[in-house]
């Protein structure tokens, strides 16, 4: 369990927004603190025989634009900049059954989009359900009432232990 206390504290942020100064902050700002707090969880999770049994998925919904200073959305991106970009992103699944210390595909050179073994997200979520051992036939009905299924990709058998 991680706590998120509000404990007084006025100002908490909490965001990976690169629209400027994107190596800067990267390398400054949210790298640094992103690798000891995942690590620190990661540890945390082995130390106490937990991560074998807790899946933990870092991803987002979205990557980075392939080029500093391309505006691909609304939101934009300064010349220091990088926007979002919806075709090429990074997920890391760690415990759980997921296979440690395998990476699954590759993008082309510029990171815009997959060179090798492309991945689409519902593929990514059935992968999870199947590692939280949710069966391929679970079904739930939506708000009208009509059966949906849980996992509709297919798992990743790739990353799976």
């Amino acid at each position: 369990t991680v706590f998120w206390p509000n404990d007084g504290i006025k100002n908490v942020s909490v965001y990976w927004d690169t629209h400027s100064r994107n190596f800067i902050d990267l390398k400054e700002r949210l790298c640094p603190v992103a690798d000891q707090a995942f690590s620190a969880l990661l540890d945390d999770l082995e130390s106490r025989g937990m991560l074998d049994e807790t899946l933990v998925i870092w991803s987002g919904e979205f990557g980075r634009t392939p080029k500093v200073g391309q505006r691909s959305s609304d939101a934009g991106a300064g010349a220091d900049g990088r926007d979002h970009w919806p075709g090429c992103f990074t997920s890391i699944l760690a415990g759980g059954g997921a296979r440690g210390g395998y990476v699954h595909g590759a993008s082309d050179r510029f990171a815009g989009s997959p060179s090798e073994s492309p991945v689409h997200p519902r593929d990514l979520v059935a992968t999870a359900y199947h590692l939280l051992g949710v069966p391929e036939s679970q079904k739930l009905n939506d708000l009208q009432g009509r059966p949906q299924f849980v996992r509709p990709g297919t798992a990743i058998n790739d990353l799976i232990v």
